[in-house]
This record gives C-alpha cells, structure tokens and sequence, in this order.
C-alpha cells in the first residue's frame, strides 16, 4: 500500500522515500540477521511485531524491546 498510508500500492511511494515500500522489505530479506531468509521472512517478522506492539496498545509508542527476557539457570 506504499505501506505507509494506506493506498494499497506496494511500489507506489507517491514521490516520497520516507514512504515504506516493497523495496524496503527486499532489502530487509537480505541481511544476515535473517540469514537472507528473504522479503517473505521479513515481512511475517514485521507484522509479528507489530501486531505485539497493538496488542499491548502501544503502536504510538513501541518499547525499546519485545524479546523475550532469559531465564537464568538454577
């Protein structure tokens, strides 16, 4: 949708870079920290987290992490 405001164009970025497009998924799906898992992984990933994020109400203003916090061993 140029996945910012909604128009549902995925490559439309309406003349703005700040406006997130299906390029920036590709690139994503190419970096190691999903060991080039691709533009699928990358997407599924985000949508994870955002939808935690909205589920905890806090799309507005995300926390600094949702990873799961260790356990220590006993």
């Amino acid at each position: 949708m140029c996945y910012t405001c909604g128009c549902r164009l995925p490559y439309d970025d309406h003349g703005d870079p700040r406006n997130l497009v299906e390029s920036a998924f590709v690139r994503g799906g190419r970096t190691k920290a999903i060991k080039n898992a691709g533009r699928a992984r990358a997407k599924v990933n985000t949508l994870d987290l955002l939808l935690e994020e909205r589920r905890r109400g806090q799309l507005a203003k995300p926390r600094k992490s949702y990873a799961p916090k260790e356990r220590k061993a006993t």
